[in-house]
């Protein structure tokens, strides 16, 4: 019997499906199946690009395991949500023991092991991925190997300007972000706990993380940073409030999991429309216009936050800054 209707039987469940997903591409480097997983055309977003075609989806696949093709990926989380319609949302989080063994885009092979954490949304639907939400940890790649990530984004920018390329407004940055389903609606406790995390991002305001965070949680960050404590967390955050006092906050999707014997977990995809206008994280300011795409998988206890995995790739952002 079909118990995950539209997919193979193999699968009973959009877990399964993501962690086969995982295992045979990234671990069995079976790279030609992900036309059974994907569908084509297929909507494949990061903070940098947009593809659609799934010829191109399989040569970045290709180029990342050139670089990096010893890889042990341990899936730490997967959110997921359905539709009456039969679309299942599925928000994974996964660490990755890497070595980078391979000419590619971080430059030539250090042969360095490198730890780093990915976040993936998907939309499924009929047996396949539609529509994926992809952000990785560049920032902890590139450091991890020896690169600065600001001179290697630097870098970047100059070259994308000797080759004539065109560069993306922060507003079509921030509006790829968006899409997909709603996802889930949040009242009471739940629904203050997400209205002040983004309100924290969007308003630089450091007197509400004692309100949201639990005195001993722990925020893991991007450049494979971890801090505990609110007091710790907070003097970390106040490098971006630092840098982007004036934003706007997105919220795109939304997750609630309250599943037995285990924290509540929420997934949220967003996206932060800014200004880089002040001495902070990312230097001096440039004035220019920023577009942060992040994606936060929060753990609660007591009302507070406990842990958090926040994902955001610092390096497209010193790229726009640069740009």
């Amino acid at each position: 019997m079909i118990r995950l209707p539209g997919f193979s039987p193999q699968f009973d469940s959009i877990q399964q499906f993501i962690l086969t997903l995982t295992h045979v591409v990234w671990e069995q480097k079976d790279i030609g199946q992900l036309a059974d997983f994907y569908s084509n055309p297929v909507v494949f977003m990061t903070p940098e690009k947009q593809l659609s075609d799934l010829s191109q989806f399989m040569r970045l696949t290709l180029e990342a395991m050139h670089s990096f093709p010893q890889r042990s990926v341990l899936t730490e989380d997967i959110l997921c949500s359905h539709s009456q319609e039969l679309e299942h949302y599925a928000a994974q989080r996964t660490v990755a023991c890497i070595q980078h063994q391979g000419e590619g885009f971080f430059g030539p092979p250090t042969g360095k092991t490198v730890w780093v954490r990915t976040w993936a949304d998907r939309l499924c639907a009929d047996g396949a991925v539609r529509q994926e939400w992809l952000l990785q940890d560049r920032a902890a790649i590139a450091a991890q190997i020896g690169l600065d990530v600001r001179e290697f984004a630097h870098g970047l920018a100059q070259t994308r300007r000797e080759l004539g390329l065109e560069v993306e407004s922060a507003e079509q940055i921030d509006a790829r972000w968006a899409g997909g389903p709603e996802g889930d609606d949040v009242e009471g406790p739940l629904a203050g706990v997400v209205e002040r995390y983004l309100t924290m991002w969007a308003g630089g305001n450091s007197g509400i993380v004692p309100e949201l965070y639990h005195p001993a949680a722990t925020l893991h960050g991007p450049g494979h940073c971890a801090c505990t404590g609110a007091q710790e967390i907070s003097a970390w955050l106040s490098g971006y409030r630092a840098s982007f006092a004036d934003s706007e906050t997105r919220l795109h999707h939304l997750i609630v999991r309250k599943d037995a014997n285990e924290p509540i977990r929420i997934s949220l995809r967003w996206s932060l429309l800014t200004w880089h206008d002040g001495y902070g994280k990312f230097g001096a300011p440039t004035r220019r216009p920023i577009a942060i795409n992040g994606i936060s998988q929060l753990e609660l206890r007591d009302g507070l936050i406990i842990r958090e995995y926040l994902g955001i790739d610092e390096l497209a952002i010193w790229s726009q800054i640069f740009n």
